[in-house]
């Protein structure tokens, strides 16, 4: 998913229609979407998560034993498979409330230092388990190990091991409950479904989630960074992944998690029955002015110049430009999309357009 190299102003969904055209849009087409996503797009991504998740924590466990360290490179990679899963953050992930001890920020230095400071001589799963979201997750690794990662046999080494072993754990049971058990259920919506009485339910939560994705980008991501929240000036202590500089391209990644729902996994092709099968089954212009939409924000996001931090002071108005084409996109989806699909907006802090 990290490597996709994308011309999505080219892309269309023609292809999809072509390969369903003996097929009616109602039913079977809602059916073949929502097997497509969960099979070829949401369960890999959750598996490539935790397998890096796993290698990142050995990476740490070399690192502190004195081996050649790879630990920033694993960390980037989790980094950016947890910034794909981001467009479809909804089953395990919310019922494990796996979010937080993951994802939060920003960093908490103090926080981070006094754990530290205070931890056993033996670290183990129980005493990371017992610590406030604020001090673990990848935010806190990600501190830890940026700019330079910490030295073997030290206190900071050890806190650093024993959280990456946590962030191994978590993205593992993400993983192991939506397969086989959520998948499942999102696959059979509608035919006999446990948790999704109906395909209608099933695309809801797809909807929604994709939406709440682009709403996290423009408020969290950008607004809160930019000072729009507050109407103070741009914060670069508040941008994310800001140890590593990773913010331009995790946002990459965020969008990346977007093409896979709407094109499905075939992104070269088009030629998956993505959410945007749907779309253009039933309105074309639409699923046009979302192709086209997706590129401009991926257009201005590249135009930011330097890193996200740097470019809060010294190009303003080209992050205000990213967050406005992201912004559009989400309304594009929220107001346009899940009329047309019938979507049933569920309540969360995004509210209104």
């Amino acid at each position: 998913m990290r490597s996709l190299v994308l011309s999505l102003l080219s892309l269309g969904t023609a292809t999809v229609l072509a390969a369903f055209a003996a097929c009616s849009e109602g039913d079977s087409l809602r059916h073949e979407v929502l097997v497509h996503l969960t099979d070829e797009v949401i369960v890999p991504a959750h598996d490539r998560l935790a397998a890096d998740a796993s290698t990142l924590a050995s990476s740490l466990t070399a690192l502190c034993s004195g081996a050649p360290d790879t630990t920033q490179a694993a960390w980037r990679a989790v980094r950016a498979d947890w910034s794909v899963t981001g467009a479809f953050s909804f089953g395990p992930v919310l019922e494990q409330a796996q979010a937080g001890p993951l994802d939060f920020w920003p960093v908490r230095e103090a926080t981070i230092e006094e754990k530290i400071t205070g931890a056993p001589a033996t670290l183990d799963a129980a005493y990371i388990d017992s610590l406030g979201t604020s001090a673990k997750g990848l935010p806190a690794l990600e501190y830890l190990l940026f700019p330079t990662p910490p030295m073997p046999g030290t206190p900071r080494c050890a806190y650093a091991e024993a959280l990456a072993l946590d962030i191994a754990e978590r993205t593992t049971a993400i993983a192991d409950a939506w397969n086989p058990t959520h998948a499942e259920a999102l696959r059979t919506a509608g035919h006999g479904s446990t948790v999704y009485a109906s395909e209608q339910a099933g695309l809801d939560v797809i909807v929604n989630a994709t939406i709440e994705n682009l709403y996290r980008m423009v408020k969290e991501k950008l607004d809160r960074p930019l000072g729009n929240l507050t109407g103070s000036a741009p914060d670069p202590t508040l941008v994310e992944s800001r140890y590593s500089d990773g913010a331009l391209l995790e946002l990459t990644y965020n969008l990346d998690g977007f093409a896979a729902i709407y094109f499905g996994a075939d992104l070269e092709s088009g030629a998956d029955p993505g959410l945007g099968a749907l779309v253009a089954a039933r309105n074309a212009d639409l699923d046009a002015r979302i192709v086209t939409q997706l590129g401009v924000a991926r257009t201005a996001l590249a135009a930011i110049p330097g890193s996200l931090a740097t470019a809060l002071t010294t190009d303003r108005s080209a992050v205000q430009t990213t967050r406005d084409e992201i912004d559009a996109l989400r309304r594009l989806i929220k107001l346009d999309v899940a009329s047309l699909l019938g979507v049933t907006l569920m309540l969360s802090d995004n509210d209104g357009d």
